[in-house]
């Protein structure tokens, strides 16, 4: 089986020669084919994925964030011979602290859908999105440390936060709402270990699905707090609903951050794919790759 390795340039630490090195010593040790790409602009992920034949056995990585591993997704999802790989090498690698949870070598894992795109993460739309979607205000700011953006854009963002109205709909219960966060989790993880859905599993079948009221602006970076420990279910303005599907309105066009992906819409229709896509767990080969030395 051939190993791809589609990069990020833009994500990480490392200088890229360091990271190759890397790939090509833990490739070797092993006698595995491999083929380094690098993505150039949005959606190269996808569609270097895609590019790849559908008849040919390999483990795809996405070498990156969140937002490079839902590229990679959307173009190896669908194959019977593609396995996705993830090498966490972004800011957030939300993901792949689900995925510790588990010993398996290949994890079976759900894929959620929104509006045709599919996600394997979080979706989520309010503060916590718009915190996400401003990160690149943040990216270009070289004095601040790599693992503080979110942190830093959680207090640009909240200084000119307004809550969203919305109406959803959750199997046959429907609710109209002014939130402060809407959140889909098929991971629990988001926005580099913030612990939004502490009980979801990637192989359940059901998203955890958390709609957190309208708060006063006092309160809300009390609730960010508890997102960290993952203890916010027991506060009165959270509301918990598990289901395989939803239907979201908003009153104007509302940005859904997908795994680190902006999604812009009126309209958003959310399903799950039960045990959609194979995914690569190898810890032992994952560590060497991303090991600091």
């Amino acid at each position: 089986m051939k190993y791809y390795f589609i990069i990020n340039p833009n994500s990480g630490k490392r200088q890229l020669g360091d990271l190759e090195a890397k790939i090509h010593q833990a490739c070797i040790k092993r006698d595995i084919p491999y083929e380094v790409l690098y993505t150039k602009m949005p959606g190269d992920g996808r569609r270097l994925a895609k590019k790849i034949s559908d008849s040919e056995e390999c483990t795809v990585f996405s070498v990156g964030g969140d937002g490079n591993l839902n590229d990679v997704l959307n173009g190896v999802i669908g194959s019977e011979n593609k396995i996705l790989g993830n090498i966490p090498y972004g800011s957030g690698n939300d993901y792949d602290r689900a995925l510790k949870n588990y010993e398996d070598q290949y994890v079976l894992s759900d894929v959620g859908v929104i509006n045709g795109r599919h996600f394997i993460n979080v979706a989520c739309l309010g503060l916590d999105a718009d915190v996400a979607n401003n990160l690149d205000k943040t990216k270009n700011k070289k004095w601040i440390p790599v693992k503080q953006r979110y942190n830093a854009s959680l207090v640009y963002t909240f200084s000119r936060y307004k809550s969203k109205k919305v109406k959803i709909q959750i199997g046959d219960f429907s609710t109209e709402s002014e939130l402060t966060i809407l959140a889909v989790g098929n991971g629990q993880y988001y926005g580099g270990g913030y612990r939004i859905a502490p009980q979801a599993l990637v192989d359940d079948g059901v998203f955890d699905i958390y709609v957190i009221e309208k708060m006063p602006k006092a309160k809300i970076l009390g609730l960010f707090a508890k997102l960290i420990r993952g203890t916010h279910e027991k506060s009165p303005k959270v509301k918990k609903y598990r289901n395989e599907k939803m239907i979201v309105d908003c009153s104007e066009p509302y940005v859904f951050n997908v795994d680190g992906e902006m999604l812009l819409g009126s309209h958003f229709e959310i399903t799950m794919k039960k045990n959609a896509v194979k995914v690569f767990n190898d810890r032992t080969f994952i560590d060497e790759i991303i090991a600091e030395e």
